[in-house]
């Protein structure tokens, strides 16, 4: 911001903030305070280190044949390639390398010709079923309540009957097992089974993995048969954030959150080569020095910087509030907080009063 002051605010600035705040400015005012306020500063500070972290794997690489590497950066020596820092840590960027003289093509070693053996049939195409299952109605229990699927004199068919539709449901049919009338149940006829309606009663029925056909695609090199073989790198460069906890003296929570829109932040965003501002607090610099310790794998780094120029106020006079001067754009603003002494004095009287209730509301009951 270029209204924004280049310097902290000095204590004549801050009594002067806050005399006027209490509309009694003037230089007698001003003296009075300077006499008997307790001034620390207490600057805030939002602080983030972003640093790019290289990462990168190195080792035999294959695709489905062809496959297109022209895009790719051609290199001799994998382990010793180097690339500049990015302009932007955070912007990630990921780079494919390839070796020198390692293409190559092969036929591929999961399949032949591109085609592989159905793993759940075993090339078959066909899978094992149960021919016959219970009937769904009577659960082999009551299917004919003569006989109950024994049968009679009459010789009985080899298999069971598909399963029959039912137009009328509770009403038993003749049974096809020992002909008596009406006592079997109306799907199954007396069996208390039916044929399988997915194999007919065959037994088999087709693989649904390959349709039948036994075999599929190669996952591998994707029905191609052949693959392209190469060693190769893959570098990549992420952001990783860190935040910078300040360390104390620190304003409290609710101012912190009531001025993180307001006043004249001063922004700053620093490289890895680039010097801190010169006018953050002692402390402040101190914390952000001791996170710019290089990491593993770390080519740059970006430090975002906010800071807002805060001083504490008590006056001798006035130990209820506690007066908070900040940065302004145009002139110095001026903020306060009840003291914990006044918090204090309101939650014991709170507190009388509610034993007080209490000791009525017992005597009156």
């Amino acid at each position: 911001m270029a209204d924004a002051p280049t310097d902290a605010l000095t204590d004549d600035e801050v009594l002067a903030a806050v005399a006027e705040h209490r509309g009694r400015s003037g230089d007698t005012e001003w003296q009075r305070l300077a006499n008997s306020a307790r001034i620390e500063h207490q600057p805030l500070l939002d602080c983030t280190v972003t640093r790019c972290i290289e990462s990168r794997t190195t080792g035999e690489q294959t695709r489905p044949a062809p496959f297109d590497l022209s895009g790719r950066p051609v290199v001799d020596d994998l382990d010793a390639y180097r690339q500049d820092p990015p302009k932007n840590p955070r912007r990630r960027e990921t780079v494919h390398l390839v070796l020198d003289g390692s293409v190559r093509e092969v036929p591929c070693h999961d399949c032949s010709n591109g085609k592989q053996q159905c793993p759940n049939c075993k090339g078959t195409g066909r899978l094992q079923c149960e021919p016959q299952v219970p009937c769904t109605d009577c659960k082999s229990v009551t299917s004919c309540t003569k006989c109950r699927g024994r049968g009679g004199s009459r010789k009985a068919p080899v298999t069971p009957v598909a399963p029959q539709k039912v137009k009328r449901p509770g009403v038993r049919v003749d049974c096809a097992l020992c002909e008596a009338s009406g006592t079997a149940c109306p799907r199954c006829l007396g069996w208390g089974k039916t044929l399988c309606t997915d194999c007919g009663g065959d037994g088999k029925v087709k693989c649904r993995h390959c349709q039948g056909r036994g075999r599929w695609s190669c996952d591998t090199c994707t029905g191609k048969g052949r693959l392209t073989v190469w060693r190769g790198a893959t570098i990549t460069r992420a952001p990783e954030d860190q935040d910078v906890t300040p360390p104390p003296p620190r304003a409290p929570w609710i101012i912190r959150s009531r001025l993180k829109g307001r006043g004249a932040w001063r922004e700053t965003v620093v490289g890895a080569k680039d010097r801190l501002p010169e006018d953050l607090a002692a402390h402040h610099r101190s914390a952000i020095e001791r996170s710019l310790v290089k990491k593993k794998g770390e080519v740059t780094r970006q430090v975002s910087i906010r800071h807002l120029p805060l001083a504490r106020v008590v006056l001798a006079e006035e130990q209820d509030r506690v007066y908070y001067v900040y940065a302004g754009v145009a002139r110095h603003q001026v903020t306060w907080i009840p003291s914990r002494r006044w918090v204090s004095r309101v939650a014991a009287g709170a507190a009388a009063a509610m034993t007080t209730a209490v000791l009525l509301f017992v005597a009156l009951r």
